[in-house]
């Protein structure tokens, strides 16, 4: 993973927001490289040397892919051969489909804040989890894997990596955690709001992903969240869609 970063990192990070897939997967793949040795990764070059597009695929993901030229999308067979899945930004979807005989599965809006709108909280506060929350925050993940059984994410990428860097803000009624939210690394002066889960009452977890907005604004240039166009909370706290992110899949 660092000879990745170190040739296409300076690419990537020139377009944060678009390529905020790939950002965050390589910083976490570098940060524990025990976690997940075996990486399938590359770039394109023009003739100058300079790189202008990349990919990368952890295990047990599909590859994901960033902006690039059409020269690279008609080189794609060739390159990942014939892949199950592919996520792509929605602006390449049917170029991308088409050349590797895909077709559209899902499609998620990528949101940034333009300017964080603080909520009416409900009694309570936040802090940041630590690892004495781990077990708490285990059993949540748990949960909340449940309702999605094709998602590959992992306990160590939702929860034991954030807790190494602040990552987790948890939102405690009478010193009680009653909902988290997590983000990812900062990179390229990007973080990701990811996993919001409350057990027990959908209040909390707002009040969770507001505070962890409010934090990851005052630490990022760009803070940015996946969600579907009816996500009201997102346009209330501020958050603005930009881009569509597409998973292809074979039919």
């Amino acid at each position: 993973m660092h000879s990745f970063l170190a040739v296409a990192g300076d690419f990537l990070g020139a377009h944060p927001v678009e390529h905020t897939a790939l950002l965050t997967e390589a910083a976490y793949l570098q940060a524990r490289p025990s976690v997940a040795p075996d990486q399938l990764y590359g770039w394109w070059l023009d003739p100058s040397g300079a790189v202008t597009g990349a990919f990368l695929q952890a295990p047990a993901h599909p590859p994901i892919l960033s902006l690039v030229p059409p020269s690279a999308i008609s080189e794609l067979p060739g390159v990942l051969g014939s892949v199950e899945a592919i996520g792509v930004d929605g602006r390449f979807a049917d170029a991308v489909a088409g050349a590797l005989e895909l077709r559209e599965r899902s499609r998620i809006t990528l949101y940034r804040l333009a300017e964080f709108v603080p909520p009416t909280y409900p009694p309570g506060q936040a802090r940041v989890a630590v690892a004495a929350d781990r077990e708490l925050l285990l059993s949540w993940f748990h949960a909340l894997m449940a309702a999605y059984p094709g998602d590959p994410s992992e306990a160590a990428y939702v929860v034991d990596d954030p807790l190494t860097y602040g990552g987790i803000t948890l939102w405690e009624r009478d010193g009680t955690p009653v909902a988290m939210a997590g983000r990812s690394r900062l990179a390229a002066g990007m973080v990701r709001l990811s996993a919001v889960y409350a057990p027990a009452d959908s209040a909390h977890a707002e009040a969770a992903f507001a505070a962890a907005t409010s934090a990851a604004a005052s630490l990022a240039e760009h803070v940015l969240v996946f969600g579907s166009t009816e996500d009201s909370q997102s346009g209330e706290l501020g958050y603005k869609p930009v881009l569509d992110r597409v998973m292809l899949a074979r039919p």
